[in-house]
């Protein structure tokens, strides 16, 4: 099929959130808190790597081009995929803030009319299901220790609200061709009752805010996109005629 033009915007920032989230997650490859965690970040930086190019792949022959030859302003990753977060506490929440958006996002595209999206949703969902148990899993056991909570809960309320934006787009087109099987309204609220739910039980009460931000999808970057794009095309830069 011959996607729409909101189909297509929906798919690119879906894309460009799983770029700058599995770039993020790379930066910790050998420097984890822990062996396990330097494995399991290895693992989920190329999960999420590999999402975002079978994403590409459904808009464009040319993957790196599309992935990383767009200006800053062209990208339309929600703010808190492209954050730094280069302590290990900011990390750790927006992996499991990240992936109870992703399970949402995903599992509503399985059935979608654009088949070869179906399918990359029913083959990406087993491997979501891993992430977000490693980052819950881990997650949890922080904030049952008072000292994991001291660390944590900055991180928990500064970066929650952000978490909404990866809900924002304009989805009338999408209901009605059968694109997503849930409105992204309703998305977003089942990832802010999930959200909530999970940090309740800690008695932190997360305050989303009445609006959700929308300025990485409007093209605004964050104050760290810059530093991480840099990074992301370091290596292509050094040849930019090469087949990688």
């Amino acid at each position: 099929m011959v996607p729409s033009t909101q189909a297509s915007e929906l798919v690119l920032a879906f894309a460009d959130d799983e770029l700058c989230v599995g770039q993020n997650h790379a930066w910790w490859i050998a420097i984890g808190p822990f062996l396990e965690e330097d494995l399991a970040f290895t693992s989920i930086a190329q999960d999420e790597l590999g999402h975002a190019r079978s994403l590409y792949t459904l808009l464009s022959d040319d993957v790196d081009q599309l992935a990383y030859g767009r200006r800053h302003t062209e990208y339309r990753s929600a703010h808190i995929a492209e954050l730094l977060c280069h302590d290990w506490s900011w990390t750790l929440v927006r992996h499991v803030l990240h992936d109870i958006a992703e399970q949402i996002r995903w599992s509503a595209l399985v059935g979608s009319s654009w088949e070869d999206l179906s399918h990359l949703a029913e083959r990406v969902l087993g491997e979501e299901q891993f992430h977000l148990q490693h980052g819950s899993s881990l997650l949890n056991r922080l904030l049952s220790d008072e000292q994991g909570q001291q660390r944590l809960t900055p991180a928990i309320l500064e970066l929650a609200p952000l978490g909404r934006e990866y809900f924002v787009a304009s989805d009338d087109e999408l209901i009605e061709d059968g694109i997503i099987a849930m409105p992204l309204a309703a998305q977003e609220q089942l990832w802010i009752d999930q959200t909530a739910e999970l940090f309740d039980q800690y008695d932190i009460t997360i305050d989303f805010g009445s609006e959700a931000p929308s300025a990485g999808r409007s093209g605004v970057r964050s104050h760290d996109f810059a530093a991480l794009h840099e990074e992301m095309t370091e290596v292509l830069r050094i040849d930019p005629q090469a087949q990688w």
